[in-house]
């Protein structure tokens, strides 16, 4: 399982390393298009974080795209906290969406309190569909990673018979309030900050947050340590698929206001994707949903649009991040190369210095 990473200098730089590793690729892949990967990398960081005025700043959308990606990466970092490799985030999703879209459209609350039982529907229940695969693994021993993928596509299905509102325009009551009249950025980005700063807290000042790490990091600890493992697994796919509801009650209240079950800035991996990228630290998350949501957002609106280029190049970029993410041997390595490099240039600088 996902080792924990202790240094907070790891968390960062090891995301940076394979972000920089995941554009290299990119531009041999842009290369094998006929154009420009300098031009590809200016197009990119334009159309992915740049921001010329008020109303063309991409890095809003960016921040809109990282929002559902934030709840995703910390829903399967959870799962992977309790020992269960989850890739049930979108199923959870989905389900969250539909019960935010059926409290939305069906009735009529006031202000705050609409939008607020919506979400509260959604994070029950992508809480519920989340313990389904805790079941199957602890008590019919079936593999989580088999259940998680076949959940998300019964839940796809599922969505259809739920009377969720299909095609109904959710009120102004219900809806999620935009931060800026030229994107769909809205206060579901500040909900995912406060969910970040909650984690860290859960995780690393809280008996329960220790329990959950204790029982996928190390299960012979936990055990002897009175770690109840069970109650552990169950308790963190709980918060795993409630983080997971909360992303799709968002999507569908603050971006889309009415049901889709096709989400423009999501993808059924993205959560391992996410996690994977942050090192599972809240930290690491944060900075790695920016990247992600950036890349995918440059890849729609600029290398696509005005080059030309598959927007499969930017999946290709995400894909190389991920897999330098999960190769322990090529960032060590990587990171003994920039360590020496670092020591030689600190030391002709000091030989330098005038005496």
């Amino acid at each position: 399982m996902y080792t924990h990473q202790k240094n907070i200098k790891d968390t960062i730089l090891r995301p940076l390393i394979a972000a920089v590793i995941g554009l290299f690729a990119g531009g041999l892949f842009v290369l094998l298009t006929g154009n420009s990967p300098l031009k590809a990398f200016q197009v990119l960081l334009k159309a992915g974080f740049g921001c010329s005025s008020g109303n063309n700043c991409a890095i809003l959308t960016t921040l809109q795209f990282a929002t559902p990606l934030i709840f995703m990466g910390l829903s399967a970092a959870v799962a992977f906290r309790v020992g269960l490799f989850s890739i049930g985030q979108m199923g959870q999703m989905l389900l969250g969406a539909a019960a935010a879209n059926w409290i939305a459209s069906r009735f009529t609350l006031p202000f705050v309190i609409h939008p607020l039982t919506a979400l509260i529907a959604a994070i029950l229940f992508g809480m519920t569909y989340a313990i389904l695969p805790a079941l199957l693994k602890l008590h019919f021993n079936i593999n989580e990673i088999l259940s998680t993928i076949l959940l998300n596509y019964i839940a796809l299905y599922l969505v259809g018979f739920i009377p969720s509102g299909f095609g109904q325009w959710i009120p102004e009551s219900a809806r999620i309030p935009s931060l800026t009249p030229t994107t769909k950025l809205n206060l579901g980005f500040f909900i995912a900050l406060a969910i970040v700063a909650l984690s860290l807290i859960w995780f690393y000042r809280t008996a329960s947050g220790y329990e959950t790490r204790m029982s996928g990091d190390n299960k012979t600890f936990a055990k002897y340590g009175g770690v109840n493992s069970i109650r552990a697994i169950y308790v963190g796919m709980m918060i795993s698929g409630a983080l997971a509801g909360l992303a799709g009650g968002i999507e569908i209240l603050g971006v889309h206001y009415r049901f889709v079950d096709n989400f423009t800035s999501s993808d059924v991996f993205d959560g391992v994707m996410v996690a994977l990228l942050g090192s599972a630290h809240p930290i690491g998350i944060l900075f790695s949903s920016f990247v992600l949501g950036g890349v995918r957002l440059a890849a729609m609106t600029g290398l696509s649009i005005q080059l030309g280029i598959p927007r499969s190049i930017g999946g290709m970029i995400v894909s190389t991040m991920v897999i330098v993410m999960g190769a322990e041997g090529v960032y060590t390595k990587i990171k003994e190369i920039f360590t020496k490099i670092l020591a030689k240039s600190q030391k002709l600088l000091t030989n330098k210095k005038p005496s």
